[in-house]
Order: C-alpha cells, then structure tokens, then sequence
C-alpha cells in the first residue's frame, strides 16, 4: 500500500475510534448552546486561518525569498503579546472577555481585507507586510487571552478538557485539508491573485464569526466573578492564594520558544523548499497526531505536578521527532516527524490549557489567561526568529538537529526541577506533621 494511503487510511481509523467523544459532546452542546456556538466559531475561523497560514509564508518568501524575513514577520505580529502582560495584565478582568473578543474580531476583518487588496493589486511590499503584521499582533494580543477567559467562564469546568480537546480535533480536520486545497491553489497561479484570494477568505471567515460571538455574549457566563477586582486586587493575601505559580508558565515559555515554536518556520521553509505538492500530506499526518493525542488528553488532573510531567514528555516526543527530520528528509520520514510534533503539541497544549482554565480563580481568569498567552504566543517571536536564523546559518536539517539536542538537555533540567520540587513539598509536609505535637491527651495511654 502506497505511503498516501496508509495515511489517509490512518485518519479515518482515528476519526472513527473518537466518534463517540464527539457525539457525547455534540449532545452537550445541544443542551447549552454557548458551547455548540463558541465550537462552530472556532471551525469557521480556523477555515480561514487555514489558507493565511499558507499563503503568509508564501507571499513573504516570494517578495524576498529569505528565511529570516519569514521569522521577523512572526515575532512583529507576535512581539505585542509581551507589552499586554507588561502593562494591561489585569484589563481583562475588568470587562466582559467575549466582548472584547468580538471587538478584535471586528479588527481583523479590516486587516485581512487590507492584505487581500493589496496583495490582489499589487501593492504589497515587505514593509507593509510588516505594519499590517504589528497590527494585527496588537489586536491578537488582546483577542487571544480574551478567547481563552471567554472559554473557562463561559463554559462549564466538567467540559473545559473534552471541549478543548473536540477544538483540536475540529481544527485539525480543517488544517488538514484546507492548507492542502491553499496549497495547490498557490502553487497554481502564476501571479499573487491566489494569495490574495486566500485573504480573502480569512477576511469573509472573520465576519461570520462575529455572529456567534455576539450570541455567546447574550446566553451570559457559567461562571461569575465572585469579587470585586478592587477588593481582589487590594488584598494580596488572597492573590497569593489563588494565583497560578509562575514555575508554570516557564515550561510554557519553554515550549514555545524552544520545542513547538519553531515549527511555524520549520514547516512553511521545507514546503517552499520542497514545491512537490506530495508533501501537503504532512497536513494529514499531522492530523494523525492530532486526533490521537485529543482523545489521550480528553481529562486532565488536578494536580500541577501530573501535568508538569506529562508537558516533559511531550518535549521528549518533540525531540525525536525533529531528530528525525535532522536524519532524514524523505517524505515518510517527514511525515511521521511532523505526525509526531503536532501530537505531541496537541497532548501538552490541551493539558496546559485545560489545567489553567480549570484552576484560575474567576476573578483572575483574565490575568491569569495573560500569562499564558506571553508564555505561549508572546513568546512565538524569540520562537521565530531563533529558528529563522538557525535555518539560515545551518541549514534545515542541521537546525533540526540542534533543536533535538537542546529539547533533551531541557527536558533533563525540568525532570530534576520537577524533583526537587517534590522534595522540597514532601519536606514541608513532614515538618507541618512534625508541628502537629504529640497526641492529644485523651488518646495516651495514662488515660
């Protein structure tokens, strides 16, 4: 059997093995329309994301065919994130998430229909590339934690991991065929009429969704505030209680800047390198990946630890996998890499995630959705721009093989981290027994 269809056999067999899950949560959603709504939101704009996500690259590397420049592009759209948490980490708790939500939204539809105009009347340059980039990375910086305080107010704590976990599923059905049909579009036409109808496309996406996202706001959160964020903000006994511990978000700093991060130029280069449309299946493959890892990752723990270890796991799948890409370059070696990393980012994205929603308080769920989205999207830039100049100075599969060995000496440090933290709770366990006395008189022996 030819390696295509083993593939595309392989999706259907998972597409069928989670059927099931995504009935039970289909029901759900009948029953409380604010998920069914916020899950056709997330198909309907990942159906748009999913042709920018390819003719970006593109148009970038047809303008100036540089690696680098692709990199710059990504760390400008992202680099706002970090301003957001520097200096408006607590803005969205004092107002409604899925109206600022809807507000961003707005924005992006003029920004994606100034990118298609553009592009379409041959307009575009790299210097605009860059502007419309930095602005639309104001707006992200603001729409994504919004997206994410929206999710764990608006739906209930028993559905924050399926649902995340049915998102990644419906998404990867649409980024698996959708880049694939961008692709042989792009790779078409002769002139830029095919990107800029691919913008076109996320602009038309963008506009439908604020439909739904206005329907989201009228149902009202799960969810309420229980404090004033006054009061929350002026008693820093009860921050100290409530706040997620900032160890956490370094592993996600860590996994975006050094394990996952890097794909998002890795891929794009080798597919612009390759222009042999065989290699859109990685698309498919990374469905694979995808689907299994949702199902695998479809509950979560309550403690940080167990999802602390299970994110060290993920960055030592990651580094196999792109030790594959540094050893070999043909197609199925390829596909089972990127099968690998998109599982593998999946399993740790749905866990981080669905952790954090489940545990920060109401009252920070705003700020605490900051923090991840710098650790996580804020960080894309260093991401970015590392893997950029790492592909420019040594080559895509010598990058790939510097990425594997700097995942497994960091997976190495996370394990002894993780240890000692251990310890140190175990040790501070067996002091409080140690305070605790002797036992009370009514229960000695002289009694």
């Amino acid at each position: 059997m030819s390696l295509p269809v083993t593939v595309l056999s392989a999706s259907r067999t998972v597409v069928s093995a989670r059927l099931h899950t995504l009935l039970r949560i289909g029901r759900i959603g009948l029953r409380d329309r604010r998920f069914g709504w916020l899950l056709l939101d997330n198909l309907i704009t990942t159906f748009g994301a999913s042709f920018t996500l390819i003719a970006l690259p593109f148009l970038v590397m047809r303008l100036t065919g540089s690696a680098l420049d692709l990199g710059l592009t990504a760390a400008i759209e992202a680099l706002p994130s970090l301003l957001l948490l520097f200096f408006f980490r607590g803005a969205l708790d004092r107002v409604d998430p899925a109206r600022v939500l809807w507000w961003c939204r707005a924005l992006y539809v003029a920004i994606n229909a100034a990118l298609a105009i553009t592009t379409w009347f041959g307009w575009i340059s790299i210097e605009l590339i860059y502007l419309l980039a930095l602005i639309g990375g104001l707006v992200w910086a603001v729409a994504y934690p919004a997206g994410r305080a929206a999710f764990g107010l608006y739906i209930r704590k028993g559905l924050l991991a399926a649902g995340n976990a049915v998102f990644a599923v419906a998404s990867s059905l649409a980024t698996m065929a959708l880049p694939m049909l961008a692709g042989s579009l792009i790779l078409a036409s002769s002139g830029d009429h095919g990107l800029a109808l691919a913008f076109a496309i996320d602009t038309a996406s963008v506009a439908v969704s604020l439909l739904l996202i206005a329907a989201v706001r009228r149902r009202g959160p799960v969810r309420r505030r229980e404090a004033p964020v006054e009061k929350v903000a002026s008693d820093s006994d009860f921050i100290k209680a409530t706040q997620i511990p900032r160890s956490y978000y370094l592993y996600l700093l860590i996994s975006t800047v050094l394990v996952f991060g890097p794909v998002q130029i890795l891929l794009p280069v080798l597919l612009v390198e390759r222009q042999d449309p065989r290699y859109f299946l990685i698309y498919a493959g990374q469905f694979v990946g995808i689907a299994i890892a949702a199902g695998l990752a479809s509950s979560v723990g309550a403690a940080m630890h167990s999802v602390l270890r299970k994110i060290l796991a993920c960055w030592s799948l990651a580094a196999l996998a792109y030790g594959l890409l540094a050893w070999n370059a043909n197609l199925a070696a390829t596909l089972l890499a990127f099968c690998l990393l998109a599982g593998a980012s999946n399993f740790y994205g749905i866990q981080s995630l669905s952790w954090l929603q489940r545990n920060a308080d109401a009252s920070r769920m705003g700020r605490e959705m900051t923090w991840f989205s710098a650790a996580t999207m804020g960080a894309m830039p260093l991401a970015t721009v590392i893997a950029g100049w790492l592909i420019e100075r040594e080559g895509r599969m010598h990058a790939a093989k510097w990425l594997a060995v700097l995942i497994v000496a960091a997976a190495l440090i996370g394990a002894i981290h993780l240890w000692l933290r251990r310890y140190r709770t175990d040790t501070r366990t067996a002091q409080a027994d140690g305070l605790r006395g002797p036992m009370p008189s009514s229960m000695t022996i002289d009694d």
